[in-house]
């Protein structure tokens, strides 16, 4: 539904009161909330790719949480983003589709899908809504440049102009570029006078040093981790569940931290919490029992104890009983501040987000308009925040993009 084959290509110049540049969530909401004079530009031959990549294929676009909880959850950009998600929030978003004849799941776990759990739907309906609305869709358009000019001048890639009164960029951040967010919405910011922090990856998976001992791990979740995330930038300190994978680690955990991690820095997570008096309990309970198989009473999976006590040099074969005090001390260690080495971070290629962008101060949250440019609003991943997994992706772009979209100029 999103491919536009029968859209006339864009001509020398096209003439629109607001352009929309990227059809992504954001795009397609400030679209949706513009309505008559908004014409929404894609480069790719169909509108929101990435969203029909998103959750495997099922596209997870909120979750169920209050809005005071979902911008909680948000960290250090709550404050920014409580105006457009107080304009329109999660139950905004299922109101909208459901119009568009897509209904929604919300699970178990809170997480919203499109109750077929097809992102097509999703995408399609946000199609339907644009065109409902009196908005245009170009697809094929590729915006290499931008200029100001009274109005906004932009110079596609096959020579044509699009000339209109306000813009609003929603091109996206650079991660999965096949989808077409590759980052070259950052140049068109920069050409309007916007500075970028240096893009990064963000609901990242990671890569661990000397990883040997725990690739039979791999398919293990544990269920609220505590970690504590080393760094140049500091101590972070985070709780989560955490899956173990053939290379490293993933799961929520350290998907909604990896941004502030980079190569060399490392993680300490506690398995056991209160170690320093079950530990004991254990081994007082359990005298003749092998380290391994007392171990199983701390309810960690056999691979994982096998694991961890390999990656310490501990013999696992040894009787509780006769376990020297140093060697329950490093137990202890082990399994309230496991230390572990990042060799490397989930690339842009294939991470699920982007971190850095535009930064939040160059931008007033009441509007999306730009401070330092009339008339150019910003919305999605091309800003500076960085959000957990479970929706909240999705959610902010596309409330960031309706705000924007309500903006017009009359």
């Amino acid at each position: 539904f999103g491919r536009m084959k029968k859209q006339e290509k864009v001509r020398p110049e096209i003439r629109a009161s607001t352009a929309i540049v990227g059809a992504g969530p954001a795009g397609l909401l400030a679209a949706i909330a513009h309505g008559a004079g908004a014409l929404l530009l894609e480069r790719n031959p169909d509108a929101g790719r990435k969203l029909l990549v998103s959750g495997a294929g099922q596209c997870n676009f909120s979750n169920n949480l209050s809005r005071e909880d979902f911008l909680r959850a948000c960290g250090r950009a709550a404050n920014f983003l409580k105006p457009a998600i107080y304009q329109f929030g999660n139950e905004d978003f299922i109101s909208l589709l459901a119009e568009a004849g897509c209904p929604t799941l919300i699970r178990e776990d809170g997480k919203a899908f499109p109750a077929s759990l097809r992102a097509a739907d999703l995408r399609d309906a946000l199609v339907r809504q644009v065109l409902a609305r009196g908005a245009r869709l170009q697809t094929g358009v590729y915006i290499v440049d931008v200029r100001r000019d009274g109005d906004f001048i932009l110079t596609a890639r096959d020579g044509g102009i699009i000339r209109c009164s306000r813009l609003i960029l929603a091109g996206g951040g650079c991660s999965w570029p096949q989808t077409g967010s590759d980052g070259s919405v950052y140049d068109l910011a920069r050409a309007l006078g916007h500075s970028i922090v240096e893009p990064r990856p963000a609901l990242a998976s990671i890569e661990v040093e000397d990883y040997a001992h725990f690739r039979d791990c791999a398919g293990i979740s544990l269920r609220d981790v505590n970690a504590v995330f080393h760094s140049a930038r500091g101590r972070h300190a985070a709780r989560g569940d955490l899956l173990w994978t053939h290379t490293g680690l993933s799961g929520p955990l350290i998907l909604d931290n990896s941004h502030h991690l980079d190569r060399g820095d490392s993680i300490s997570l506690c398995l056991l919490p209160g170690a320093e008096e079950k530990l004991p309990r254990i081994l007082r309970q359990h005298p003749r029992h092998t380290l391994l198989n007392a171990l199983k009473f701390a309810s960690l999976p056999e691979s994982l104890i096998r694991a961890l006590l390999q990656h310490q040099g501990i013999e696992s074969g040894q009787v509780c009983a006769q376990l020297s005090r140093p060697t329950r001390k490093r137990l202890v260690a082990l399994l309230t501040s496991l230390r572990l080495k990042v060799s490397r971070i989930e690339s842009l290629k294939t991470c699920m987000s982007t971190a850095g962008g535009v930064p939040l101060a160059e931008v007033r949250a009441k509007s999306m308009e730009t401070a330092l440019c009339p008339g150019l609003f910003l919305a999605g991943e091309l800003l500076d925040y960085s959000l957990p997994s479970g929706g909240f992706n999705i959610q902010a772009a596309a409330s960031t993009g309706y705000l924007a979209g309500r903006q017009k100029i009359y």
